[in-house]
């Protein structure tokens, strides 16, 4: 079975200035191990982080543009090392060239559309860098809109007109808008304007709010909307997110397939995809590498998946937003 994950954090702790090894580290995601589980492709993200954390860590915070840099020079550096193992995707054709090589995809991807810096031309830069999905906020209010909130009123806000225009353009050019972390009103926004440019979009890392009340999850109009668009749902394994409650601190494959059952019920299985977070996500975690996913694949099978639904869900249903966005 082939597999795609739309989301990890793997690349995060370059900005930090530590040495990261894509091949084999002590992380949960590696070239390695992505092989072992049978991924064909996985989605690297590259988070812009606030000026607290790096304070936390003794740290000044360097400017987006530098930590960009850190993160995906650590990206590319691995590529080339580890060219026999992994290589870049940037679209449909470079992933099924990968494939017919026996190397795993890379996509990079940008969590907080704030590297944007508010122009056309540093989306076009961000395009230059490989970059072919952009999560349009991570948890603050940025250049194009507003996080969720767990605050009716900062929940409703939607994108601000720029990044109305930043949507189409990445329609345009062929860039996948992500909806995990947005405002409920900028989601509306998405939708809109992605059903104008008859594009699909996705949420990378998200679950359903029918099952847990967070207010990164998506409701059960989210979910229908993101399935008429043709795009896809990664879900998430973190805690807080699948956990009856939203505080909790494990991740159990129980609760993963409560939400894969409800967002099929609801969406149907070709909204259906991975997005595991791994990297990203602390805690009790009964899948806490990738080569531990096949274990909820075989769960999922237990309970009734069929094996064409399966393959909808870890390739086929990625396969076609990759052809439907990516130029």
């Amino acid at each position: 079975m082939k597999m795609i994950d739309m989301h990890c954090d793997t690349l995060l702790g370059t900005g930090y200035g530590e040495e990261i090894d894509l091949y084999e580290n002590n992380k949960a995601v590696d070239f390695k191990r992505l092989k072992a589980a049978g991924f064909t492709a996985q989605f690297y993200a590259m988070c812009l982080m606030p000026e607290e954390s790096f304070l936390a860590k003794g740290m000044k915070k360097p400017s987006d543009a530098d930590f960009m840099d850190a993160l995906s020079g650590c990206f590319y550096k691995n590529l080339e090392k580890y060219s026999d193992y992994a290589a870049f995707a940037g679209n449909l054709d470079d992933m099924l060239r990968n494939e017919k090589e026996g190397k795993i995809s890379c996509f990079l991807t940008a969590e907080d559309g704030n590297g944007i810096n508010g122009t056309l031309a540093g989306l076009e830069k961000m395009y230059k860098m490989g970059i072919r999905l952009i999560s349009i906020t991570w948890n603050h209010e940025n250049c194009l809109g507003y996080p969720n909130s767990f605050d009716p009123e900062k929940m409703a806000l939607p994108l601000k007109p720029f990044g109305c225009e930043m949507i189409d353009a990445m329609n345009r050019m062929g860039i996948i808008a992500d909806v995990s972390h947005l405002s409920d009103g900028g989601f509306w926004d998405v939708v809109r304007i992605c059903k104008e440019n008859h594009k699909p979009f996705v949420a990378s890392h998200s679950d359903c709010r029918a099952l847990t009340p967070h207010s990164r999850n998506l409701t059960d109009e989210m979910i229908r909307a993101i399935a008429e668009c043709g795009g896809a749902i990664g879900v998430n394994f973190s805690a807080g997110f699948i956990s009856p409650d939203i505080h909790s601190h494990t991740s159990r494959i129980d609760d993963m397939v409560r939400h894969m059952k409800h967002m099929y019920q609801v969406g149907g299985i070709e909204c259906m995809a991975l997005g595991g977070d791994l990297d990203g996500i602390r805690g009790d975690l009964e899948i806490d590498s990738v080569d531990k996913v096949p274990l909820l694949i075989d769960r999922l099978h237990k309970e009734g998946f069929t094996s064409s639904e399966l393959d909808k869900l870890t390739y086929d249903n990625m396969y076609r937003v990759i052809r439907d966005t990516m130029k």
